[in-house]
C-alpha cells in the first residue's frame, strides 16, 4: 500500500495506482533531464545553424525569451 493513499494497492487492476503511475511517467518524460538527454543523443544530427542557436540560448541569462 502507498503511504500517501492507503487505498492504492499498487496493482495493475487498481485505477488509482495506474493513474499515479501514469502521472509519474509523464513527469519523467517531460522533465528537463529528459529533454537534455534527447538533445545530447541527437547532437550529431544538429546543423551548424542549430548549434549556433543552441549556444546563444545556453549563453543567455533569460533562456532566449
Amino acid at each position: 500500500m502507498s503511504r500517501d493513499n492507503p487505498t492504492v494497492t499498487g496493482r495493475l487492476n487498481d485505477p488509482a495506482y495506474l493513474s499515479r503511475r501514469g502521472k509519474a511517467g509523464a513527469q519523467a518524460r517531460h522533465s528537463v533531464d529528459a529533454y537534455v538527454r534527447a538533445l545530447v543523443k541527437r547532437a550529431p544530427q544538429l546543423t551548424e545553424n542549430h548549434r549556433s542557436q543552441l549556444r546563444a540560448l545556453l549563453a543567455s541569462t533569460d533562456g532566449g525569451k
